[in-house]
């Protein structure tokens, strides 16, 4: 596995002066995984489109006037130094791994690059400079935090990136930014949102790559300024999301219809032969007094001249979304998607199911992520009408110099086939020189 693994593994795995078991596969699916991330951020991310001529310089946007998404990553590469930083002082190497690790695989790769992918496509904007010099000091710091548990990787990491070794260097950075709370607080809200989003996607079976008009949301309460935040971050997670708008409210009463359902065994218990009406009573209460009771107000049941206070293990309630929502909570925070597919929504979803399509076949003819194809598309008439809407757009996913439209592959044509709901296209792409 690598010393780099092994040690990683002790180290991150228990105090390192606690007996434990030894599961060789362990060091598989944690250490040896987690430096694989860590090296496909460098290799497979930042090295692979820096060579398009990304270098650091003075033209990098300073770091205030960079996206929110590079703001944010770079307060929690603050916070997390000074945490591994200040456990490292108490000896406590076990937690800072876990704190080091837990930021690269959640937060660097699963949520930043994943997000700033597309940035990393060009040199040329100050956004692009902004999000490779944001992932430069991002990795470069995250060696030095990493270098006393993986240190080989995190030397040849660090050396690529600076030119210097990464043991000579200072373990926390002297003139580091401090962290963003506020900033941190609102991007934790939206991930939490984006993971309603996915679930409600999920139990709609809708693709993701299959566009949605919008999407209503309702986050916890933490004051003004981390509500400001969490709305300047709605681009991104209508972009997480693939909806065209975000909105969002103060409450889930227009999202959702409160049921109650009766127990009946506990009501029998209080009404005795009067439990089928007093039943109808709670199954015929409004919505509007269900969320009273769960906001725990007293709610009367009234039969004849008998009359109690409702007790929560006599009801249960259930949510039903309006319309064509589609919602998921957790707590204080509701998601509900809109999943009403229109004609022109079902296009984009087709353009894009084909460039992700395209994308893989590029991979699996080995292409460099530069070189320049003919692509072929065959297919009936909405698959046709869906590429010649955006056929702009695709090519510059593609990096296609030229899309052809047909009715039927040709024969002689070695092509790939996509299924859509209630139809299929055929792809054929050749390099151009």
């Amino acid at each position: 596995h690598g010393a780099d693994a092994v040690r990683l593994f002790l180290v991150s795995a228990s105090q390192v002066w606690k007996p434990r078991a030894f599961d060789e596969d362990v060091i598989r699916e944690s250490a040896g995984r987690f430096l694989i991330t860590l090296k496909n951020l460098y290799d497979g991310v930042f090295a692979q489109y820096a060579n398009f001529g990304w270098a650091p310089s003075a033209h990098d946007p300073l770091p205030a006037s960079r996206a929110l998404l590079d703001r944010w990553v770079l307060s929690r590469l603050a916070s997390v130094e000074a945490e591994a930083n200040g456990l490292m002082e108490r000896y406590d190497a076990t937690a800072a791994a876990r704190a080091v690790m837990t930021f690269v695989d959640d937060d660097v790769s699963k949520w930043y690059v994943r997000r700033s992918r597309e940035r990393f496509y060009g040199v040329e904007e100050a956004d692009n400079r902004a999000a490779f010099a944001t992932l430069h000091e991002v990795l470069a710091t995250t060696c030095r935090l990493l270098a006393p548990f993986a240190p080989f990787v995190t030397d040849w990491i660090h050396r690529e990136l600076t030119g210097s070794p990464v043991h000579l260097a200072s373990y926390v950075r002297a003139d580091a930014a401090g962290s963003d709370p506020v900033l941190e607080l609102a991007m934790s809200e939206v991930r939490a949102i984006a993971t309603l989003g996915r679930a409600a996607r999920e139990e709609a079976k809708v693709k993701v790559r299959q566009p949605l008009s919008r999407m209503e949301c309702v986050v916890p309460s933490h004051g003004a300024e981390v509500h400001e935040r969490i709305v300047a971050l709605a681009p991104l997670l209508a972009a997480e999301l693939n909806v065209k708008r975000v909105d969002f409210a103060t409450s889930a009463d227009a999202m959702v219809t409160l049921e109650a359902k009766p127990n009946f065994r506990a009501l029998g218990k209080k009404w005795g032969k009067q439990t089928p009406q007093a039943a109808a009573v709670v199954a015929a209460l409004a919505s509007d007094t269900l969320r009273s009771f769960e906001r725990g107000e007293k709610v009367r049941i009234v039969v004849d001249a008998a009359e109690f206070t409702l007790e929560a293990d006599e009801v249960t309630i259930h949510r039903r979304a309006t319309g064509s929502l589609v919602v998921q909570e957790d707590g204080a925070r509701f998601a509900a998607l809109d999943v009403n597919v229109t004609p022109a929504l079902r296009a984009e979803g087709m353009a894009r199911e084909l460039v992700s399509r395209v994308q893989r076949l590029r991979k699996e003819s080995g292409l460099a992520v530069s070189d320049r194809i003919r692509l072929v598309i065959a297919g009936a008439e909405p698959v046709r009408a869906a590429v010649d809407e955006y056929r702009a757009w695709m090519a510059g996913e593609v990096l296609a110099r030229e899309i052809v439209v047909l009715d039927a592959m040709p024969e002689d044509v070695h092509a790939a086939t996509v299924e859509f709901d209630g139809g299929v296209a055929h792809l054929a792409l050749t390099l151009e020189r």
